[in-house]
C-alpha cells in the first residue's frame, strides 16, 4: 500500500485514512502527511483559544464545516468555506500591513463582545489563499442566531466605520487604476476593490477587449472635445 500524496510504501495496519470531507477522503496516508499537511483554515469556536484545523487530510470541525479551491487564474485561488450547521453573517478580507488591519481588529473585538453578551453559539473561520498575505476572515453563527446575529453585525459595523470606503482601496488596484475604471464604467459605480475585481470576474476572457474598447471610446472622446474646443 501506498501513501495517497507521498507515494512512500506504508502497512496497512499503520495506514492513515483522511477525514470525510476532506480531498483525501477514506484515501490511505502516511502519518506524517495526514498530519502535517498545510491547513486550508483554521477554525475558532467562540472564545476558545485551541485552533481546529481543516486540511486536505484532516477535519478536526468533524463535519461543523468544509472548505474548496476558488481559482482565480491558474496560478491564484483562495479557500472558500461552508457550513451546512452555521450561517455565514460577515466575510471579510485580511490584507497584511494594509491600512483596514487596525479596523477589522475593532470589528472582531467588537463582534465578539456582543455576540457573547446575546449568548449567540459562533465561529471564526480564517482560510488561507496563494497570496501569503491575504486571508479570508468567515463568521459564522448557528443557524437558530443567524437573524439576531446579522443585526449585532450591523451594529458592530457602525460602531468601527466599517463600510467606509477608503478600507477596501489599495487591496488589488492602486487608486489610480480604480479611478481609470471607475470613469471606463461609469454604469458600475466603482468605488472599492471588490466592485473592479468584481467586474473583471464577470467580464471573464472578455475583460481585455472590453477594456481595450472602453479606452478607444474614451480617446475618441476626448479627440472630439478637443476638437469642438479649437472650432474644428
Amino acid at each position: 500500500m501506498k501513501c495517497s500524496i507521498c507515494e512512500e510504501k506504508i502497512k496497512k495496519t499503520e495506514a492513515y485514512q483522511g477525514d470525510a470531507g476532506t480531498f483525501y477522503e477514506n484515501k490511505p496516508l502516511c502519518e506524517t502527511c495526514y498530519y502535517e499537511d498545510e491547513p486550508c483554515a483554521t477554525v475558532f469556536y467562540k472564545r476558545d483559544d485551541q485552533p481546529y484545523i481543516i486540511s486536505h487530510t484532516r477535519d478536526e470541525t468533524e463535519g461543523d464545516f468544509s472548505v474548496g479551491w476558488h481559482s482565480t487564474d491558474p496560478w491564484r485561488g483562495y479557500y472558500e468555506t461552508k457550513s451546512d450547521k452555521y450561517s455565514l453573517v460577515n466575510t471579510a478580507e485580511l490584507l497584511a500591513y494594509h491600512e483596514s488591519e487596525k479596523m477589522l481588529k475593532d470589528f472582531d473585538e467588537r463582534i465578539r463582545e456582543l455576540f457573547d453578551e446575546h449568548n449567540i453559539d459562533y465561529a471564526r473561520v480564517f482560510a488561507r489563499s496563494s497570496n501569503i498575505f491575504y486571508n479570508n476572515y468567515d463568521l459564522y453563527v448557528k443557524k437558530r442566531h443567524e437573524l439576531i446575529s446579522s443585526l449585532l453585525v450591523a451594529k458592530a459595523k457602525s460602531e468601527v466605520d466599517y463600510n467606509n470606503p477608503k478600507w477596501y482601496r489599495n487591496i488589488v488596484f492602486d487608486e489610480n487604476a480604480l479611478n481609470k475604471l471607475s470613469q471606463l464604467f461609469p454604469e458600475r459605480q466603482i468605488k472599492t476593490d471588490y466592485d473592479a475585481t468584481r467586474l473583471i470576474e464577470e467580464l471573464g476572457d472578455n475583460a481585455l477587449t472590453e477594456l481595450q474598447t472602453r479606452l478607444k471610446e474614451n480617446r475618441n472622446k476626448k479627440q472630439e472635445r478637443n476638437g469642438s474646443a479649437h472650432g474644428i
